[in-house]
């Protein structure tokens, strides 16, 4: 896949992003688990005064596992999240690799 392409496939992603209300928010497969199923995400904004922010986080009952998403670029998405004992963790997602599922608003 070229880089345009992957722009373009990402593009989808980021407008899709860009496009949710304070506590809305949207679902994409990223990856697969051990069985080969693709693995959902939950993307979710979170609006404070003028700013708004957004985390990912496993779309399944036990959803404690989330990041915080820092910075989204043309084809990644910037993650970091603390531990308990205050080591930070970061990942990139590559935006290409999203399938976008759907969307919900609350």
């Amino acid at each position: 896949m070229s880089y345009t392409d992957k722009v373009n496939h990402s593009k989808t992603i980021i407008n899709a992003i860009e496009a949710l209300e304070d506590k809305g928010s949207l679902r994409v497969t990223y990856g697969t688990d051990y069985d080969g199923r693709p693995i959902t995400y939950k993307i979710t904004a979170h609006t404070y005064g003028t700013g708004t922010t957004y985390s990912i986080y496993k779309d399944d009952v036990f959803a404690l596992n989330g990041m915080n998403i820092s910075d989204i670029n043309k084809t990644t998405m910037a993650t970091y999240a603390y531990d308990m004992m205050g080591q930070r963790t970061t990942y990139r997602f590559q935006l290409w690799r999203m399938e976008l599922v759907g969307w919900t608003e609350l």
